[in-house]
């Protein structure tokens, strides 16, 4: 356990990442050996067989690729690794007609202080409660869509605030990475959050939190920030990109795409290359990524896509980021955070066409966002201008982290007046949940293509200590049934 906070701490670990039709990336953490080892098993299949050296340069952490002879889509698997058995089902095959059941969320705060001592929030008893639902449904896994941890928040734990120097004489970057792992030790480590990944493969992006609050967005940076981000880079790839279909260490953006039959989901990196100053959300490199993707061969066979911007495309209204561009403090900076900040908008049109040109592009196609960062949940629907097409976007937000009675209030007026100034799209808020929360997403096979996809966002109620359905919806073709 980490002496900084109550409940934390990752030493030894593995969890299940990307699975796909004939194996899994499994990723561990062995601390002092120096290779790990794992097995893979499946009824009906010869056993696969894998290892990766581990090293202090990773902080022992590494992936295993453990490949079947042949695919054995939908079969239970048994990952086997240091006296640990992880349990899942493989994917379908490609392109192949499938459903499928997954748990989405973001914002995992279980810290707090109480009188100067770190203590947990009363929060963190939602996550026993979805990994018994998610275990009752039969989900095929989980998607965390930012802000795992808080590397800002916690004294003791606020890399920022610990570090020597100053924000233009900066430590070494060993010494800022050593204080990014060891936060995000403490909150990976978070008992029900841990058991949370370990029970199902999981996928993750990050955040702004995962660096420093709104990274990309504030108007300059220092040495010191370059640095954090340096640091804060690296250790993600460690800790949560690493089980990521094709999840290597190395400079972001850090996107990509899973398939799940004939549902795709498509990951973007909205922090990985962000910058304000220069008007750059996704990045020349990413954004050609996305085009191709978009165009050409990769989601060909998709007709559901899930495409997740940990911050929300449609969420605060433009005349908003219009009062607020421009001007200094952390309020503004928030503001400038949107898609819909000036510098951004642009990007954000852009996106917004390719996929509507994608939907528009087969039959049976539809598109959903999947957002999170906000803490609050939320959806939208968004529409072109006397023009064809329909995306709807899904947010939740935040697993643990409180909302305070000023972003419940920012949450309720931002909201408002979402076409104010809004030349080309129409968006149409249709609800806003201010609770700790979670979404189970259901997407159902229909005869003839395509898949009727169902969305409750799960809120946790303290009083009672149980998940209660917050807000429902059902979409049809992208359509609300």
């Amino acid at each position: 356990m980490d002496e900084a906070v109550p409940d934390g701490g990752l030493g030894e670990g593995a969890e299940v990442g990307a699975v796909d039709s004939r194996g899994v990336r499994l990723w561990v953490r062995q601390p002092g050996a120096a290779i790990a080892r794992a097995r893979l098993d499946v009824a009906g299949q010869q056993p696969a067989f894998g290892e990766t050296a581990l090293s202090t340069e990773q902080d022992w952490t590494g992936v295993i690729l453990l490949r079947l002879a042949t695919p054995a889509p939908g079969r239970a698997f048994v990952c086997t690794t240091g006296g640990r058995q992880l349990r899942g089902r493989l994917a379908p095959q490609r392109g192949t007609h499938a459903g499928v059941i997954f748990g989405v969320g973001s914002c995992n705060q279980p810290f707090r202080l109480d009188s100067g001592r770190v203590v947990l929030n009363e929060a963190t008893a939602i996550y026993p409660a979805i990994e018994r639902e998610l275990r009752r449904v039969g989900a095929d896994f989980t998607l965390l869509i930012g802000d795992q941890i808080y590397s800002d928040d916690v004294p003791s734990l606020n890399v920022r605030e610990r570090l020597p120097g100053d924000a233009q004489h900066p430590p070494p970057l060993t010494v800022a990475l050593a204080a990014y792992r060891r936060v995000t030790r403490a909150y990976l480590g978070h008992s029900g959050f841990r058991a949370l990944r370990e029970a199902f493969p999981s996928y993750c992006i990050w955040d702004d939190h995962e660096i420093f609050d709104n990274w990309g967005s504030r108007l300059e940076k220092t040495p010191l920030d370059r640095l954090l981000f340096q640091a804060a880079a690296q250790t993600f790839c460690e800790y949560q990109h690493a089980r990521n279909p094709g999840g290597e260490s190395g400079p972001p953006p850090y996107h990509y795409t899973v398939h799940h039959g004939d549902i795709g989901i498509l990951t973007l990196d909205v922090r990985g290359t962000r910058d304000w100053e220069n008007g750059r959300m996704l990045g020349a490199e990413q954004w050609e990524a996305v085009g191709r993707a978009l165009a050409g061969d990769e989601l060909a066979d998709v007709q559901t896509l899930f495409v997740v911007s940990s911050v929300p495309v449609a969420h605060a209204s433009r005349w908003m980021a219009k009062i607020f561009d421009g001007l200094p403090g952390h309020n503004a900076d928030a503001v400038r955070d949107r898609w819909c900040s000036a510098r951004f908008v642009d990007g954000r049109d852009a996106l917004l066409e390719a996929l509507f040109e994608w939907e528009a592009a087969g039959a049976r196609r539809q598109v959903i966002l999947l957002s999170g960062d906000v803490h609050c949940a939320s959806a939208f629907t968004i529409r072109r201008r006397g023009r064809a097409g329909v995306i709807q976007q899904l947010t939740s937000s935040a697993f643990t982290t409180p909302l305070t009675r000023f972003q419940r209030l920012m949450n309720r007026l931002a909201t408002r007046a979402p076409n104010l100034f809004e030349p080309h799209l129409r968006f149409r808020r249709r609800f806003l949940v201010l609770a700790n929360n979670y979404a189970l997403i259901r997407a159902e096979p229909l005869a003839g293509g395509g898949h009727r996809v169902r969305c409750a966002i799960r809120a946790w109620d303290p009083r009672s200590r149980r998940l209660y359905t917050a807000a429902h919806l059902e979409y049809l073709l992208a359509t609300p049934v």
